[in-house]
């Protein structure tokens, strides 16, 4: 096993595009050799020694045979494990914008809070937030047909608006509060929120929303039958009727009856 630790040299402000930290593109090469690759921060080009102290393993490995650690504040370092097919990158710290977009495979673990577009067009894999995300989380850009594909999302702590926008694949599940619109235009794919939310499910044809906090619902949803996931009775609702949708939305009961 190739194990690599990365540690910010000083905070900086201009935030850096690092998508080579990911086991694809450093498992292969020696320790100098990942000291030369290169970075975008800002507009100037730098190399990965000039921002990072890199320590770890010197030989070579494949990448389902990496660990990568970053201890520090990575809240400025956007694109950590973009793309990335198999090995682990471990974020001490908090991660910047687009952790984990169009992840392949392997894992991601931020112990800390991770930015917007958190897994943006995930395909597999899985991500484990231990505090909260930002907004866009599982989402795909604008014009993009589908977010989220595959995998799994873990996100302990709170997650901000659109979470899982999109959204074709996969399951997110969430420990605390979601924002806004959480599962709009929805395709597919498995959303599990334990706190509360607002209008879920804009626009939504496929997939399945559970709450478990209070929710707001649309009113293009058509209320359906009581169901009883676990030892709980959740509220079944069915759409979203504007788009013809076969959508369904549990939302605890006990949730709705708090004071």
């Amino acid at each position: 096993m190739k194990s690599l630790t990365l540690r910010l040299r000083k905070a900086f402000d201009i935030p850096v595009e690092a998508e080579i930290l990911s086991p694809d593109k450093l498992a292969g090469l020696s320790l100098s050799q990942i000291g030369l690759q290169e970075v975008w921060q800002g507009n100037k080009k730098m190399k990965l020694s000039d921002l990072f102290q890199v320590d770890g393993d010197d030989m070579p490995a494949k990448p389902e045979e990496t660990i990568i650690r970053l201890e520090g504040d990575f809240s400025r370092v956007k694109r950590i494990a973009e793309n990335m097919s198999a090995g682990t990158v471990d974020v001490h710290g908090d991660a910047g914008m687009r952790a984990g977009s169009g992840m392949k495979g392997g894992l991601l673990r931020v112990q800390g809070n991770a930015d917007d577009w958190l897994g943006r067009e995930m395909r597999g894999g899985k991500i484990e937030i231990s505090g909260n995300a930002g907004n866009y989380a599982g989402a795909g850009f604008r014009g993009e047909k589908c977010g989220m594909r595959g995998g799994e999302m873990e996100i302990a702590g709170k997650a901000g608006a659109y979470l899982g926008e999109h959204m074709c694949g996969g399951s997110i599940k969430v420990g605390g509060d979601v924002g806004d619109f959480p599962g709009s235009a929805n395709q597919g794919g498995t959303i599990i929120i334990r706190g509360g939310t607002y209008l879920p499910g804009a626009e939504m044809t496929k997939g399945s929303i559970t709450i478990n906090g209070s929710a707001k619902m649309l009113p293009s949803y058509q209320k359906m039958e009581m169901v009883k996931i676990g030892d709980a009775d959740y509220q079944k609702y069915f759409g979203d009727l504007v788009e013809n949708g076969k959508g369904e939305i549990y939302v605890a009961v006990s949730a709705q009856q708090s004071p």
